[in-house]
């Protein structure tokens, strides 16, 4: 994904899943920037190897954006 953890600051969830063990949770955007190890320039996959699973400790995660206002992003309709 070409996005930063910025474009992430309103109207986002993150859905993070260990690839190690199964174990998932989810955290705010702002949860992620309290972190000593992020800053809101960093893309995503570079944001899932600072994270650690509290179940089995690995550094591999996945991390799924929900979008928690539907029309957020919406720009333009039918006229």
């Amino acid at each position: 994904m070409d996005l930063q953890l910025i474009d992430y600051a309103e109207g986002y969830r993150f859905r993070i899943k260990c690839k190690h063990c199964g174990y998932g949770w989810y955290s705010d955007p702002r949860e992620l920037l309290e972190h000593a190890e992020t800053h809101d320039r960093m893309y995503l996959d570079e944001v899932a190897k600072t994270l650690w699973c509290k179940s089995c400790y690995s550094n591999e995660a996945l991390i799924t954006p929900i979008i928690l206002m539907p029309t957020h992003h919406f720009v333009g309709g039918m006229a």
